[in-house]
C-alpha cells in the first residue's frame, strides 16, 4: 500500500497538532466508532496492562525472552479468561495478540525503568478517551487499536 510522503513540516503537524473537538466528533461518525465499545476496549487492554505490571516478577526471575512470552501468556490468558466470565470473548490468538505482545515486549518487557511505565498508562489513558484532546496520529492509532479489536471479538461463544 502506497501512502503519502509527508514533508517533515508537515508530518511534525501531524504528531504535534490538536484536533478540534468537532473533527474529533466527524472522525468518530465516519469510522463507526462505538463509545461503549471504546470503553470496553480500554478496559481490555488496561486490565492486560495492570496484570502485566502487578504480576511481573522482576528482571532478576524474568530473564530472557521465552520468560517473557510465558508471562505475557499467562497474563493474556488471564485476561481472556476474566472477560470470559462476563460472557466477553475475544479470540485466543489474532492480529491483536500479535500487536499487544509487540507493544509490551517493546514498551515494557525490554524497557522496564518506572518512568517507562507510568509513561505507558498515561498513554493508554489519553488515547482511549475520547473527549482528551488528541492529535491525528493518535486518532490513527486508536483506530488500528479499535479495528484489530473489534476483528477479534467475538459476539457468541
Amino acid at each position: 500500500m502506497n501512502r503519502k510522503r509527508l514533508l517533515p513540516e508537515q508530518f511534525f503537524k501531524y504528531i504535534t497538532a490538536v484536533v478540534n473537538k468537532e473533527d474529533v466528533d466527524t472522525w468518530v461518525r465516519m469510522n463507526n466508532v462505538n463509545t461503549q465499545k471504546l470503553e470496553l476496549f480500554f478496559d481490555f487492554i488496561n486490565g492486560l496492562y495492570t496484570t502485566i505490571r502487578e504480576t511481573y516478577l522482576g528482571d532478576d526471575v524474568i530473564v530472557g525472552d521465552k520468560e517473557r512470552k510465558e508471562h505475557f501468556n499467562w497474563c493474556w490468558n488471564n485476561l481472556l479468561n476474566n472477560f470470559g466470565k462476563e460472557s466477553i470473548y475475544f479470540n485466543q490468538v489474532g492480529s491483536h495478540y500479535e500487536y499487544f505482545w509487540n507493544f509490551f515486549y517493546e514498551s515494557y518487557y525490554v524497557n522496564k525503568k518506572e518512568e517507562n511505565t507510568e509513561k505507558i498508562c498515561d498513554f493508554l489513558n489519553r488515547l482511549f478517551r475520547i473527549h482528551i484532546e488528541k492529535t491525528n496520529s493518535e486518532l490513527d492509532m486508536l483506530k488500528e487499536i479499535y479495528f484489530i479489536l473489534e476483528q477479534n471479538l467475538t459476539v457468541d461463544k
